[in-house]
């Protein structure tokens, strides 16, 4: 890009050198076209890198993203307690099923990382239903996540297919507005996994305290 910028400016001071000895009635013109020359390449360019600045700043998030994940699933997956039978759970069974659809409704989404943290939160849930499965019985907060949290996640999705069509017939969001609304998509959904993050602590607190009974 750097090489670009100086050739631009290389061909408008020779534009504007050529005007100086045609003489003053030739100077407007070549000015005006040294500016053109030199202002419209230059703003394209800067453009350019600007768009592919942020591009790598997306993906340099979605790596670290990915990390953080991995690093959150071992550390769920460390807690199921794998000395105690796995079991049929009813619970887990209304859980499987609300999951399944949320990973049908989460295919459906276009938007790339949506539907990536969408998928890592279902991945999650999976744990928590194993976490469940691996529970001497359902508890409190076992049904609460089957059957609440679960059907929430599935509301949000079709929140997410609903407001669009909402929208039809009104002026496009520009694209800063369009980024805005993309972020906040993606923290709302984010708050899933926290949620369900606690919600597996719960899970086995509640366990260990009917072990002790």
């Amino acid at each position: 890009m750097d090489n670009i910028t100086l050739v631009l400016l290389f061909g408008a001071g020779v534009l504007i050198g050529m005007a100086d000895l045609i003489g003053s009635g030739a100077l407007e013109p070549v000015y005006m076209a040294a500016v053109i020359l030199a202002v419209v390449p230059l703003a394209f360019v800067r453009y350019i890198s600007r768009e592919r600045r942020a591009r790598a700043a997306m993906l340099s998030a979605a790596a670290n993203n990915v990390r953080s994940f991995s690093a959150l699933k071992r550390e769920a997956k460390l807690k199921i307690p794998k000395d105690l039978p796995m079991r049929e759970s009813e619970a887990a069974l209304v859980g499987l099923t609300k999951l399944g659809a949320a990973r049908s409704m989460a295919m459906l989404i276009r938007k790339p990382l949506l539907r990536g943290k969408i998928t890592e939160i279902c991945d999650f849930a999976d744990i928590v239903l194993d976490t469940i499965r691996h529970m001497p019985s359902d508890t409190p907060a076992a049904t609460l996540f089957c059957e609440t949290h679960l059907s929430k996640l599935i509301d949000a999705l079709d929140y997410c297919f609903s407001a669009p069509a909402k929208k039809e017939g009104t002026a496009p969001l520009k694209e800063d507005a369009r980024a805005l609304t993309d972020r906040h998509e993606l923290e709302c959904f984010n708050t899933f996994l926290s949620v369900f993050k606690r919600q597996q602590e719960f899970i086995l607190l509640e366990s260990k305290r009917k072990i002790r009974v």
